[in-house]
């Protein structure tokens, strides 16, 4: 005669009994226990899995895996491999229904002598509730009344006296003489327990798939009414660090539902057939225990396209074989696979369609807003001083980060907080998270997008460059607005600038301005160097420019400066094929069919003639500015900021100098500076200050760059006569 495979589920599988497992051979699969919360404190195994394990019933058994709880023993009718856990004991062990775990004998915990309980339930109901289920631990959760602590002592008498007792986490029997106190707070929420609430800046996606996910398995007769099956597959992709793993854990703990985890790598063997044996059990156990939801982790590695170099034999047999049994599933609907992948792309095609992974959900690199959430969800357990305000700024600032860098931001920060607190011998309790901590720690972490192409921003800064407040604004206007005035575009309708072309004669910032909108952007910013992108190898050239796109938009908003462009973008035709290709390369994603949210192309060069007309056209590089030569004004500014640094002496006359670098450029007007040192140096490396002579001697020996000729060319590509 069989047993009933599952007490929760509706649909019923005959299954034929299993021989009893032998006592040596302890793991059973986790199945959930409806009893009422009266029975909250019991485990539930089959008479004959009571014998074969050694064990007796009305005894106690500790359950678990890496965490062990203990409960009482107590015979029921269901399948051999299978211990029945009830939901409080499953969510203090970190259990859910389908884990494999381990029942061995436990002795019977002492009495308690004093239970603290965070309840809303009179006293009497709390103890009476409490008798019934026998055993407690701290963090149980029973209809609403959660233990806060168990000791053995009568003596403890408030919570604070609590912290001192060796029992507070020991399992305890509940005794009719056990002390019941109630408490004002619970326990803070363990990090370990992943729930909904647990997840931040995934609000709309957690919505999707739980109403694509829970409503076939717990309301089929919705789907027979209309008699359409549900969608069985659904498929998680997005840039690593993303959360797609801990979206599936969150429906794990929340639903009573079977979870069966798959791991892509994990589940191949080396012996020919075992990884279809082991898939096709997999699927077995999720019919068999329906409602059932099997999620397979990593999914391309499992399963890569059948043509590609990575597929082998075995892999396009293992595909094979998914794909029959996602065919062959006959559970009413009552099975759902999830799949979960951060490269999409390269699972084989047949996976992707309706009946099997029909439906995909995009899990990506998250909001400002998204951040915030996800920030104050990994502070809500940390001590810290951190205000609201600190939190927005903290999440406006943290462009690209997704939410394991911002897990990993909060990690450093509390060591940079320990370090701190020890360097001053506070105390435990006087140690805090403090805005400064973590500043420290954004120094370090970086997004995981940008870990590849790793630039330290350049501490450049608007006041570093003098005479350029035009160009500036200009420049603001094409990457500052976009963020900060979003609103104001969507209600005009326009679109952001998606280049800039900065152009001019060398030596007049250009590159500079580059380095200081990096740094006040606070953006990712990724400087490429035209000539490193070619490549001897027809082919790697492009995909080199692919790449840097791709890293760009995994760390958006960010900017791409290219720098001496003009190596990278000659006129087609008037360069080699090579050449050519990585140009079309660049402007198909400038603007090709995927779209460029949220990245802004930097560009600069001191020949535009030679770069592709169609480089410079709106949607590609909308904005051409021309960075002329400093004019007496600026070149005034660029000798303050500079004479800011250096010991002058009382001879030195700005206005002078000011005057006499007519026609130089910015670099060379920094160059002069500091000649003048060198000069002065020469002269006396113990000199006080720098003198007048010694700044007209480095003018006098100045070779200027910057001629006439060029300056009309510059002038007339300006005006458009070039």
């Amino acid at each position: 005669m069989s047993k009933s495979a599952s007490s929760g589920g509706t649909k019923k599988f005959s299954v034929k009994p299993k021989p009893p497992p032998s006592p040596t051979v302890q793991e059973l699969i986790v199945r959930p226990s409806n009893t009422g919360a009266q029975n909250g404190g019991k485990i539930y195994l089959d008479l004959e899995t009571i014998r074969a394990l050694g064990l007796e019933a009305g005894a106690c058994a500790s359950v678990g895996r890496s965490v062990f709880v203990t409960g009482t023993i107590t015979p029921t009718s269901c399948d051999l491999d299978v211990v029945e856990i009830p939901q409080e004991l499953r969510r203090l062990s970190g259990l859910v229904a389908g884990d494999r775990v381990t029942v061995k004998p436990a002795p019977r915990p002492d009495p308690a002598g004093t239970v603290f309980v965070f309840a809303e339930t009179p006293k009497e109901k709390v103890a009476k509730l409490l008798k019934s289920v026998g055993i407690v631990q701290t963090g149980l959760v029973i209809d609403g009344i959660e233990i806060v602590g168990a000791v053995k002592e009568k003596t403890v008498d408030d919570i604070q006296s609590l912290a001192l007792s060796s029992t507070k986490n020991l399992p305890l029997t509940i005794t009719d003489s056990t002390k019941i106190v109630k408490v004002d707070n619970g326990l803070p929420k363990s990090s370990k327990y992943v729930g909904y609430s647990s997840i931040g800046g995934l609000k709309e996606e957690l919505k999707l798939l739980r109403s694509k996910i829970e409503l076939p398995l717990n309301r089929p007769e919705l789907f027979e009414r209309f008699q359409t099956p549900p969608e069985r597959g659904f498929l998680l992709y997005g840039p690593p660090g993303t959360g797609k793993t801990l979206l599936l854990k969150a429906i794990a703990n929340e639903t009573d539902n079977h979870i069966l985890r798959v791991n892509g790598p994990a589940i191949y063997s080396k012996y020919l057939g075992e990884t279809e044996s082991a898939l096709r059990s997999i699927f077995d156990e999720a019919e068999r225990f329906a409602p059932a939801i099997v999620f397979i982790d990593e999914i391309d590695a499992l399963a890569p396209k059948r043509d590609s170099d990575e597929s082998g034999e075995t892999e396009s047999r293992v595909v094979a074989t998914l794909l029959t049994l996602m065919d062959g599933m006959n559970a009413g609907g009552r099975v759902v696979i999830v799949g979960a992948t951060n490269r999409p792309n390269n699972i084989d095609p047949a996976l992707r369609r309706p009946g099997r992974f029909g439906q995909e959900i995009e899990v990506g690199i998250p909001s400002a807003q998204a951040r915030q959430e996800i920030l104050q969800i990994l502070l809500s357990a940390i001590p810290h001083h951190l205000t609201p305000l600190d939190i927005e700024q903290i999440a406006s600032k943290t462009h690209g980060y997704v939410g394991a860098d911002l897990q990993a931001l909060s990690n450093d920060a509390v060591m940079c907080a320990i370090q701190g607190g020890l360097q001053a011998n506070k105390a435990i309790d006087d140690m805090f998270l403090e805005r400064d901590d973590v500043e420290k720690a954004l120094v370090h972490i970086r997004p995981s997008a940008m870990r590849e192409v790793f630039l330290e921003t350049p501490k450049v800064f608007w006041s570093d460059i003098g005479g350029q407040a035009d160009i500036i604004r200009r420049l603001k206007e094409a990457v500052e607005w976009p963020l900060t005035q979003k609103e104001s575009f969507e209600r005009l309708g326009i679109v952001p600038p998606r280049g800039v072309l900065l152009y001019g004669p060398p030596g007049c910032s250009k590159t500079l301005l580059a380095k200081a909108l990096a740094t006040e952007t606070g953006l990712n910013f990724l400087a490429v160097k035209g000539p490193e992108l070619f490549n001897k190898f027809v082919g790697e050239s492009e995909r080199a420019v692919r790449e840097i796109f791709r890293k760009a938009r995994a760390a958006a908003p960010s900017i791409i400066f290219f720098d001496e462009i003009d190596a990278l973008t000659t006129a087609r035709g008037e360069s080699e094929a090579g050449g050519d290709r990585v140009l079309t390369s660049l402007l198909n994603e400038m603007d090709g069919i995927e779209s460029l949210n949220g990245v802004v192309i930097l560009a600069a060069t001191n020949r535009p003639d030679v770069i592709d007309s169609a480089l410079m056209r709106p949607g590609r590089l909308d904005r051409l500015v021309y960075v002329r030569p400093p004019d007496r004004d600026a070149r005034r500014q660029i000798l303050l900021i500079q004479f800011a640094k250096m010991a002058l002496d009382d001879s030195v006359n700005l206005e002078e100098l000011a005057d006499a670098t007519e026609g130089c450029s910015g670099a060379e007007v920094v160059s002069i500076c500091q000649e003048a040192g060198i000069l002065a140096m020469n002269e006396s490396v113990d000199i006080a200050a720098i003198r007048r002579d010694h700044f007209l001697a480095a003018l006098s020996g100045l070779r200027k760059n910057i001629t006439a000729s060029m300056l009309e060319y510059f002038e007339n590509f300006d005006t458009g006569r070039l």
